[in-house]
C-alpha cells in the first residue's frame, strides 16, 4: 500500500490519527513535557547568545566581508549534510539521544573553540579583539590562519547542531501521540522564550562588560553565555522520555516513497520558499533598517517584536491546524510573507518596522507547529527523524541559502526594496499557485468520490 493511501492525511477530520492536539480547557502540567520545555528554552538561548554575534565577531577578528560570506555559506551547505545524514543514522540504529548528546558536546566545543581564534595579523586588532580591522584591502596571505580557523570550527559547529532542533521535534511528535492533553506548539513555544529573553540579555551583558572592561573582549559574555546554558540543557536531554522506535525496514525505499508523491512534493517546495524567505529577512533586514539609519533600539525592539508575536501563534497551532488543516495555514503563512516583503519595499519610517514583525508570528509562530505536524503525518514507520531533518534541510538548507546567496546578488546590484519586492512577489505567486493546487486537487477528488487531502470542509 503506497505511503499516500498510509499516512498523508490533512485537515480538519483526522484527529482520530497520531497527532493529537490541545482541548479548549486549561492545561494542566505535563511532567513528561517539562523536560522538552527546558531543553527547547536553554537550546535556544543558548543559539541566540552567539549565533547573531558570530559575523561581527568575525569582522572584528580582521576578516573582510567575503570571507565572512564563504563562511556564512557553510551553514546551508552543512545544515543539508547534517541533517540528511544524522536524521538517517537515528532512525535506522534508533540512537536518537545519543545523536543529540553528541551533537551538543561537539558543537559546543567548536563554539568555545572559537574564541580563542587569532585576529588577523595585518588589522589594527594587534592582539586586541575589541578593536576596529582596517578598511584597507586585506591580504590573504595575512588572513588565512585566521580564516582557517573560523571556516573549519564553523564547519564542525553546523555538521554536529544542525539535526538537534529536528531531533527534539521529532521526539515531541512521537511522544504526543499518546498525550492528547497538550500538543507540539506549546512545547515549541519555549524555544520562542529563550530566543527573546537571552537575545536581550546577551546585548545588555555585553554592553555593561565592555563599559567596565574596555580593554577585554566584549564577546565573553556572549560565549560564556552560550556554552552554560548549552551545557545544562544536557540534564533535561537526559530526563527527557523518548518514545519507542521501531527500525524501518528501508529508509532508502522509505524516501523514495515519500518522493513520488506530488503533494509531498509541493509540501517541500513550500517549506524551500518559506526558508528562503526566512533567509532573506534574517540576512537583510538589518541591513536594510542601517540604511534608514534605525537607532539601535529600533533593532533591538525587532527581535523583541518577531519573538513576542510567535508565542500565540504557537500556543494556538494545534487548534488551528485541528479547525483548518495544514494547508490552510501553509496559504495564510505565505499570503503573510508577501504582505511582510511588500510592506517593507515601501518602508521609509524605520519605526514602523515593529507592527509589520507581528506578522512574523504567522510567519514562524504558526508556520514551524504546521510543518513538525506534518512532517511527522508523512513519514513512514520509523523515520520521523529522517523525515523532519529532510525537512529542516529543504528550508534552512537549500530555502535559506538560495536567499542568503542570490539575495546578497540582488541586493548588491538591485538594492534591499527590489529584494524585498522580487520575494513579495514570489510568495505571492507561490500563494495563488498553491492554493489552487489545493482547491483543484480538492474537487477533483470529490468528483471520484474520495476525501480530499488537501481540504476538508466541514
Amino acid at each position: 500500500m503506497s505511503v499516500y493511501r498510509t499516512s498523508f492525511a490533512l485537515g480538519g477530520g483526522y484527529s482520530h490519527y497520531r497527532v493529537h492536539y490541545a482541548v479548549d480547557k486549561f492545561e494542566k502540567p505535563n511532567k513528561i513535557f517539562l523536560p522538552v520545555k527546558i531543553f527547547y528554552f536553554l537550546f535556544m538561548g543558548s543559539t541566540v547568545s552567539f549565533l547573531p554575534f558570530l559575523p561581527v565577531y568575525m569582522n572584528q577578528l580582521g576578516l573582510d566581508g567575503i570571507q565572512i560570506g564563504i563562511i556564512r555559506a557553510v551553514q546551508p551547505i552543512g545544515t543539508i549534510v547534517a541533517c540528511v545524514f544524522w536524521g538517517t543514522m537515528a532512525d535506522k540504529y534508533s540512537i536518537h539521544r545519543f545523536v543529540v548528546l553528541l551533537g551538543i558536546v561537539v558543537g559546543t566545543t567548536s563554539v568555545g573553540a572559537t574564541y580563542f581564534t587569532p585576529p588577523v595579523t595585518n588589522s589594527t586588532t594587534s592582539g586586541n579583539h575589541t578593536a576596529v580591522p582596517t578598511t584597507q584591502p586585506l591580504n590573504w596571505d595575512d588572513s588565512l590562519g585566521t580564516f582557517s580557523v573560523m571556516i573549519a570550527l564553523s564547519t564542525v559547529y553546523v555538521l554536529f547542531e544542525s539535526h538537534i532542533n529536528p531531533m527534539i521535534d521529532s521526539n515531541v511528535m512521537a511522544l504526543l501521540e499518546s498525550h492528547a492533553e497538550t500538543d507540539y506548539g506549546k512545547q515549541r513555544l519555549w524555544g520562542a522564550v529563550g530566543w527573546g529573553g537571552l537575545s536581550g540579555l546577551t546585548g545588555m551583558t555585553m554592553d555593561l562588560y565592555a563599559h567596565h572592561h574596555p580593554e577585554g573582549n566584549q564577546f565573553l559574555p556572549a560565549y560564556l553565555l552560550s556554552i552554560s546554558m548549552m551545557a545544562l540543557a544536557i540534564i533535561p536531554l537526559l530526563l527527557m522520555k523518548f518514545a519507542p522506535h521501531s527500525q524501518p525496514a528501508s529508509i532508502g525505499h522509505g524516501i523514495l516513497c515519500l518522493f513520488k508523491e506530488v503533494k509531498i512534493l509541493v509540501f517541500f517546495v513550500i517549506a524551500m520558499v518559506c526558508g528562503l524567505s526566512l533567509g532573506v529577512i534574517g540576512t537583510y533586514q538589518f541591513l536594510f533598517l542601517n540604511e534608514l539609519q534605525a537607532p539601535s533600539i529600533v533593532m533591538g525592539l525587532t527581535l523583541t517584536f518577531t519573538c513576542l508575536s510567535e508565542v500565540p501563534f504557537m500556543y494556538t497551532s494545534g487548534r488551528l491546524i485541528r479547525w483548518f488543516g495544514h494547508e490552510a495555514v501553509f496559504s495564510v503563512v505565505l499570503f503573510c510573507y508577501s504582505l511582510r516583503f511588500f510592506l517593507y519595499s515601501s518602508l521609509q519610517n524605520p519605526w514602523l518596522i515593529l507592527p509589520i514583525e507581528l506578522l512574523h508570528g504567522i510567519c514562524f509562530g504558526a508556520l514551524w507547529p504546521a510543518a513538525a505536524s506534518f512532517a511527522n503525518k508523512i513519514a513512514p514507520e520509523g523515520m520521523g527523524a529522517t523525515v523532519q531533518n529532510l525537512v529542516t534541510a529543504a528550508s534552512v538548507g537549500i530555502g535559506s541559502g538560495l536567499g542568503t546567496i542570490g539575495g546578497g546578488y540582488i541586493y548588491d546590484f538591485h538594492g534591499a526594496r527590489n529584494l524585498f519586492l522580487y520575494c513579495g512577489i514570489l510568495c505571492s505567486v507561490t500563494t495563488v499557485s498553491f492554493t489552487a493546487y489545493a482547491v483543484l486537487d480538492y474537487l477533483w477528488r470529490r468528483h471520484r468520490g474520495r476525501r480530499s487531502d488537501y481540504l476538508q470542509i466541514q
